[in-house]
């Protein structure tokens, strides 16, 4: 993903602003009872040495006043942070011009990114009923941290001097030797870990984007599933929510732990529980402080069999974090799996999956991705309490988010001379409607098409038939892909076939990495074509 802008941090602290509900001014009446009763306490002061009854009455009574107090200053506050954060939204809106000053660059960066936090911490006190915000102990104080942070935002653009940007912190304390601890957390560490696959390109699947984002931080249930065939754009958007939630949602990453798998590099699930331990220590030191005194009472914990996984996930990580009420206030925090069908999960782990993290750790998010696969399916479809985003191939937004990739990516072909005879947006149109709703198809043609602009394979995938479904487009697809490769090859149609099939094969079948200058010795013969030569013509597939 591109570094982002000033104008990309404005707009999801947008999203973020339209969202947030004003909280409630408390009510006048509690208010006036507070009053009252404060003049009721100098009349009984006046007797209790006479009544010890009336002293005992009084000490109920003086203690949920003092909670009545306290909450209603509470809420007071967070409606001065809700006024605060409109105020200096506002304000910086309609600065666009001292944007484009590098001096001012990051204090709007951070100015944005504070809204984004400020956002999710009204909204997460908002959710909770009147009875829970009474033990909010934290609002307070975080909201107060949050209107001051915004106040110093303003001062610094109002004398134009770029200072440090100002950062929230939510408090990370150094309970454990740091070296220690993590000495203890590196015998979780998982033996491979793999990044993002992909992400979404700028301006593709915000609809979606913007869902998912709203999920994180207003759910009730604490568990979504996005579901999808292959090529519709999974690994991108868990890719692209990885970016957002590690770097620019807010001012402090909301991304706790990021699990890819991949059939190929990486299918073994033994290591999960222990590898989202492992990041969550890593993520903040007060959890890492609470899993490396689990392991150093039982070392056990780290060896478990798929038999004792629920057993293992509460001891390295329900546990630990129930440890730690403090986070109660601090936010939602992600738990991202992606790809769990490439993975070799067993159903025990699959239910442990299902049951997430539960009800008395309700800032934990887990979103898991995969394909809809029978075994998967047939778990989750028997929790009612987990969220399912199936992604939908056929909506309006998946056929303009692949009209628009594919004409950015036409839009860096420095030369389209040879398709000089076809209206160029007719032929991304055409194309788009060929895809049926799967980004895999849209980089497949666009790669087969941007890699060697002919007209004779523009001509290829504009003459074949509008594919039924989506499993149907990428047979047409790669048929066509490889019978013109095919054709581009000098040589007997047989030999060029045999090459081909041998190289494809060769790919398939070694597990280890594949090198160009094996190919000849492994499955070429003497006058066959150049294994470069082959490798260009199929780099599309």
């Amino acid at each position: 993903m591109s570094a982002t802008s000033v104008q990309d941090y404005w707009a999801i602290a947008g999203n973020v602003v339209e969202e947030t509900a004003k909280p409630n001014d408390p009510s006048e009446w509690i208010s006036t009872l507070i009053d009252g009763i404060d003049t009721v306490k100098g009349m009984i002061d006046a007797v209790k040495d006479l009544h010890p009854a009336a002293a005992i009455a009084w000490g109920i009574v003086s203690s949920c006043v003092n909670v009545l107090k306290h909450a209603t200053e509470r809420d007071k506050t967070v409606l001065r942070l809700y006024e605060a954060m409109i105020t200096t939204y506002k304000e910086a809106s309609d600065d666009r011009l001292l944007w484009q000053r590098k001096q001012l660059e990051p204090i709007y960066k951070s100015l944005f990114q504070t809204t984004n936090e400020c956002g999710i911490l009204i909204k997460s006190y908002m959710n909770k009923n009147h009875f829970k915000r009474f033990f909010s102990l934290n609002v307070s104080q975080k909201a107060e941290e949050f209107i001051q942070g915004f106040a110093n935002l303003r001062e610094q653009l109002d004398s134009g001097v770029a200072k440090d940007a100002l950062v929230v912190t939510l408090g990370i304390g150094a309970g454990v030797d740091i070296i220690v601890m993590r000495s203890l957390l590196w015998e979780l560490r998982p033996r491979q870990e793999l990044g993002p696959k992909s992400t979404c390109m700028q301006g593709t699947r915000v609809e979606t984007i913007n869902a998912l984002v709203s999920w994180i931080g207003e759910c009730d249930d604490s568990i979504l599933w996005c579901s999808g065939l292959a090529g519709t754009g999974k690994s991108s958007l868990v890719g692209t929510l990885h970016s957002l939630l590690s770097f620019h949602t807010s001012s402090r990453s909301r991304l706790a732990a990021f699990i890819r798998y991949d059939r190929t590099e990486y299918p073994n699930s033994s290591e999960l529980i222990t590898s989202i331990a492992y990041s969550l220590g890593m993520f903040d030191q007060r959890i890492g402080h609470a899993i490396a005194a689990i392991l150093t009472a039982s070392r056990a914990a780290v060896k478990m069999p798929a038999s004792e996984s629920r057993t293992q996930f509460r001891l390295l990580l329900q546990g630990p974090l129930e440890t730690i009420p403090e986070l109660q206030d601090e936010g939602p925090l992600v738990v991202i799996i992606d790809g769990l069908d490439e993975s070799d999960v067993s159903k025990e782990l699959l239910e442990v999956l299902a049951d997430g993290f539960g009800p008395t750790l309700p800032f934990m998010r887990l979103i898991i991705s995969s394909r809809p696969e029978e075994k998967i399916y047939r778990v989750f479809k028997s929790y009612p309490h987990i969220c399912c985003f199936p992604l939908d191939t056929s909506s309006d937004e998946v056929k303009e988010d692949i009209r628009h990739f594919i004409q950015q990516r036409f839009n860096g072909i420095e030369d389209r001379s040879a398709w000089s005879e076809y209206n160029e947006r007719q032929v991304v149109a055409q194309l788009a409607q060929r895809a049926s709703g799967l980004f895999i198809w849209a980089v497949t043609a666009c790669s087969f098409l941007c890699n060697f602009p002919s007209l004779e394979r523009l001509k290829a995938l504009l003459q074949t038939t509008i594919p039924a479904d989506a499993m149907e487009a990428l047979t047409i697809l790669y048929q066509t892909a490889l019978e013109t490769a095919m054709s581009e090859v000098s040589g007997r149609k047989e030999d060029v076939r045999r090459c081909i099939r041998a190289v494809l094969g060769a790919l398939i079948v070694r597990k280890g990495n594949m090198t160009v200058p094996m190919l000849p010795e492994l499955v070429l013969q003497e006058g066959d074509p150049s294994a470069q030569l082959i490798i260009d013509k199929l780099g599309s597939v």
